[in-house]
């Protein structure tokens, strides 16, 4: 997820999740109860990432089916 977004980490430290997918969130981009969650934040935070990332906000949905990663969406995202 990014240091970003944790408010726990595991007693080895990290800031991984489950491991289910190998991308990372962004999430409630541009939202008003979130006012730090701008894209030029998202820009700097998938900056510091290794892997795929993507900045959705609330009216979009990430789909993985067998692999293959779908955003679904009515409003507004960025893949990085």
């Amino acid at each position: 997820m990014g240091q970003n977004f944790v408010g726990w980490q595991p007693p080895a430290g990290g800031d991984s999740t489950l491991g289910v997918v190998d991308f990372s969130i962004f999430p409630h981009l541009d939202h008003p109860a979130c006012p730090e969650n701008t894209m030029a934040a998202a820009e700097r935070w998938a900056a510091g990432l290794a892997g795929p990332a993507y900045a959705i906000d609330e009216q979009a949905a990430i789909k993985v089916d067998d692999g293959a990663v779908e955003v679904v969406s009515e409003g507004h995202w960025t893949a990085f």
